[in-house]
């Protein structure tokens, strides 16, 4: 950075250009913000799965969870449902996208990994520290990898491979049945930590940083488009003029174009390319529920195809869908023909649009005084609920690096804008090569997308490679976006769990841990029979009585 961080400009509007506005006035209220918002761009969004992480960053912003979900129609998430993953399988229509094999069947969720959390109380399951393990220093826990014994009772012959979720994941039995994670005079019925996420709209969501924090918060909110930009000698922008003649000033600009890639793209950033995602493109479209009782779900839901995968992403007033695809394997033409067909009898309420992005992360997201976010930065696909996390982590570290400035009193330096780099790079690695391992842990070969992931998962040896993972002292839970018991999930699912793996565990207190997780199993099977309905209990409590088709209604009327 030439100067002090004094002046902000954003480019785009979106979720990003938004998020990025408002945490940073909202942080630092002597930073003057100014947002510029294009009205002939629209936002790329039909529904949006996100991580629980999302949470702590409303929360900063002042916004309570309950509203902020009613005033976006959001939804709880509890994880999501991977269906035909390893094993072959035709899913034409909607209505037959379950077809497959009962341990291909799986349930990935936010885990109580730790053994405090593990047995952590809620409103049904008042514990005390009695029933917990304690370790050498006399806490509770274990002094090993608490799934290493659920590992090791595999290993043994007392627990199923394909049931991890049953037995380490609370909300399975709430996600297998559609129920809610509160009951009726909304008790919480899961631990008090991160125990969910949040399905939420992608187009509604801008609306309420932009109107709740950024704005109120003294955010210059500028509508135009970028006709040219103005650079110094050495390539740093010195202002951008508007299509209406303005000129803006910044000391930093932050480039939330998205694919458009207004700013970044003048700026010779290197790519490094995710050669090995093959899913690079996507029709989407957002959906009337036609059985609303059936169709809503407290979960992402994912179907394998032959060429990709579907999503399904249930908010309170109607489904987001997309069939994410390999365009070596299948046009998008008739991507689009399939997926119409897929929901044949089901009413679009805007026509399926086809997306196409190149997978892979600019090398400097922070190049002189510009710094990308979101997909102007980086795109991998839409797995795992990703990408807005990235966006978050990266707008936090910009944060942390301008109250360093103001600490220090001082200009951002070069180092500091390496460890930015350095830092988003390795998140976006670490991503990508959770969501590889989705496909190239596969048993499939019935069609060539799925023979060409497998044969990429043998060659690089991932099998090896998602157990050093688990493994990894970095991927503990609180460090990492994907804890080691999602890695651990994702190889048993697949069926690469045997005798080469190492395992740390004392064997006196292996008789205990298969008491203790066929008591949580018990305990969450019993509190997924006795849940309430998620329609019924989000009707209620986050959307005043009103149904789905009132509330739809209404947004289409805005």
């Amino acid at each position: 950075m030439k100067s002090k961080l004094n002046k902000l400009v954003i480019v785009g509007g979106g979720i990003n250009g938004w998020f990025t506005a408002g945490y940073m006035k909202n942080k630092h209220p002597w930073l003057d913000v100014k947002i510029i918002e294009s009205d002939t761009i629209p936002i790329i969004g039909v529904g949006e799965s996100v991580v629980p992480q999302v949470n702590d960053l409303l929360e900063t912003l002042g916004l309570e969870e309950r509203d902020w979900m009613s005033y976006t129609n959001s939804i709880y998430k509890l994880g999501n449902k991977f269906v035909g993953w390893s094993s072959p399988g035709k899913r034409h229509h909607v209505t037959d996208h379950w077809n497959a094999p009962k341990e291909d069947v799986q349930y990935y969720s936010f885990s109580f990994a730790l053994p405090e959390k593990h047995l952590t109380s809620s409103f049904y399951n008042q514990l005390t520290t009695d029933d917990y393990f304690t370790n050498s220093k006399g806490e509770a826990g274990v002094d090993d990898k608490w799934n290493d014994y659920w590992l090791q009772l595999v290993r043994e012959g007392k627990r199923n491979p394909k049931e991890a979720s049953q037995d380490t994941h609370e909300q399975h039995y709430l996600m297998d049945g559609n129920k809610a994670p509160f009951d009726m005079n909304d008790n919480p019925l899961l631990g008090d930590w991160q125990s969910y996420s949040f399905h939420l709209d992608a187009n509604r969501f801008p609306e309420l940083i932009r109107d709740k924090v950024a704005l109120p918060k003294g955010v210059q909110h500028i509508i135009g488009d970028v006709k040219e930009i103005i650079k110094d000698e050495d390539g740093y922008i010195t202002k951008l003029l508007l299509e209406d003649g303005t000129e803006h000033e910044a000391d930093l600009f932050v480039d939330c174009s998205g694919l458009h890639k207004v700013l970044v793209g003048g700026m010779n950033n290197e790519w490094h390319d995710y050669d090995f995602i093959h899913t690079q493109d996507a029709v989407v479209g957002p959906l009337k529920y036609k059985d609303v009782y059936n169709e809503f779900r407290p979960y992402t839901q994912t179907y394998a195809q032959d060429e990709g995968w579907n999503f399904i992403i249930s908010l309170y007033n109607r489904m987001g869908s997309g069939y994410i695809f390999d365009r070596t394997e299948i046009s998008p033409e008739d991507a689009m023909e399939k997926f119409k067909k897929y929901w044949e009898g089901y009413e679009f309420i805007k026509p399926p649009k086809h997306i196409s992005w190149k997978a892979g992360r600019m090398v400097t997201p922070w190049n002189k005084n510009v710094l990308s976010i979101g997909m102007s930065h980086s795109f991998i696909e839409p797995m795992e609920g990703n990408a807005m996390y990235i966006s978050q982590w990266g707008i936090q570290l910009l944060d942390r690096f301008v109250n360093r400035q103001q600490e220090d009193d001082e200009i951002i330096s070069a180092g500091s804008i390496h460890a930015y780099n350095k830092s988003m790079n390795g998140l976006e690695d670490h991503v990508a090569n959770f969501i590889a391992y989705h496909y190239t842990l596969t048993n499939r070969e019935d069609t060539n997308f799925w023979k060409k992931q497998k044969e990429y998962g043998k060659k690089h040896n991932h099998k090896e490679a998602i157990w050093k993972e688990y493994k990894n002292p970095y991927n503990q839970i609180g460090n990492s976006l994907y804890p080691d018991y999602m890695w651990m999930t994702v190889a048993t699912a697949m069926g690469h769990f045997d005798d080469t793996v190492e395992l740390n565990t004392k064997k006196e207190l292996m008789n205990k841990a298969d008491i203790m997780f066929e008591y949580c199993r018990k305990l969450s099977e019993a509190q997924g029979e006795m849940a309430p309905h998620a329609y019924d209990w989000h009707r209620k409590f986050l959307f005043n009585g009103k149904s789905h088709e009132e509330v739809l209604e209404e947004a289409l009327k805005k």
